[in-house]
């Protein structure tokens, strides 16, 4: 998921990033003095559009803008400054560890710098002193430790794919974060749900199908769900959704997609067929047993693969009927 800026600044704010003060508006406002205003779309290059405007006459400026579409904007105070650097952070491949890229140089223009450093930061560790001290002798400034442990803390805590400031602005009164880039991972959105209420966005997951039937089913693929409904028809009953909970899913993603499947009040019992491999069976069965607490239904659990019997034993611990047989698991759910 890409975050608008002024919803990329909200997350630096949260972590200590300095921000500009300003305000989101999709029409006129009472402001005095000198501003930047910036059309807020879900794509780069906006300065060279002429979509982040200076001005000292902001309505003005909102009203242009609107003629080309535009509807929501970030009005923000002006910050001068005499520098601007480049920060971010995405996962190094090779690695497969954070890694901060730094330049010297912001910028509308960055793509086209040469001058530009990699660090990386062990996920076991995060940013230490020595690290931060490295960063700022490259490029040549001072007081960017809360910055870069801000940065980390939103990559690592809000599982985003890259967190960019673009342009860092240098101030007398310190760094200051002029634009905000933020992309999420969409596969962990569900355990954001606090943060994407707070910014009007709401989480459903795309593996989510409503049907007109009374038994709920989930399963890991769309293979093994798809066939558990069949499944479920064959035998005599009414699949009531389409529920994937995907691969290598942990014990939130199952207690999210257990609780969102249960809370639909057609759902008189709940099947779950799930076949582990990158998937563990104690994780599935620790989410199970947390939404099992919540919901309070029936549920039959087909649970097979990795770690099974540490499954197995947590299932039976709860009362959960548990079966390596998924025509076992279908049929006791059917009667």
């Amino acid at each position: 998921m890409k975050l608008y800026e002024y919803e990329g600044k909200l997350l630096f704010s949260k972590v200590g990033i300095k921000i500009p003060r300003g305000i989101v508006t999709e029409g006129n406002i009472d402001w005095k003095g000198k501003a930047v205003v910036k059309a807020q779309l879900l794509e780069g290059g906006r300065g060279k559009r002429g979509l982040v405007k200076v001005t000292d006459d902001v309505n003005s400026t909102i009203q242009e803008m609107r003629k080309l579409g535009i509807n929501k904007f970030l009005v923000e105070e002006y910050i001068p400054h005499d520098r601007e650097v480049y920060l971010s952070m995405i996962l190094d491949r090779d690695s497969a560890e954070p890694m901060l890229i730094a330049s010297p140089h912001g910028g509308i223009d960055i793509e086209s710098s040469g001058n530009v450093k990699k660090f990386i930061i062990p996920i076991e560790r995060g940013p230490r002193g020595y690290d931060i001290i490295e960063i700022e002798k490259y490029l040549g400034v001072k007081g960017l430790s809360q910055v870069i442990q801000g940065l980390y803390k939103i990559f690592t805590e809000f599982d985003a794919e890259l967190v960019e400031i673009n342009p860092l602005a240098v101030t007398d009164n310190g760094v200051i974060a002029l634009d905000s880039k933020v992309i999420l991972e969409d596969n962990a959105l569900y355990k954001h749900q606090d943060f994407l209420k707070e910014i009007g966005r709401e989480y459903s997951p795309d593996s989510y199908v409503e049907l007109d039937g009374d038994i709920g089913i989930i399963g890991n693929g769309a293979g093994l769900t798809m066939a558990t409904m069949d499944m479920v028809k064959l035998m005599g009953g009414n699949p009531a959704d389409f529920m994937d909970v995907g691969g290598g899913a942990d014990r939130e993603r199952v207690r999210y997609c257990v609780i969102k499947v249960g809370s639909n009040p057609k759902v008189k019992k709940i099947l779950v067929n799930i076949y582990g491999g990158i998937t563990r069976c104690d994780e599935v069965a620790l989410g199970i047993v947390e939404a099992y607490d919540v919901i309070k239904k029936p549920i039959f659990v087909r649970l097979v693969g990795t770690n099974e019997e540490e499954g197995w034993k947590i299932l039976k611990e709860h009362g959960i009927n548990f079966y390596e047989n998924p025509i076992d698991a279908v049929r006791d759910a059917l009667r």
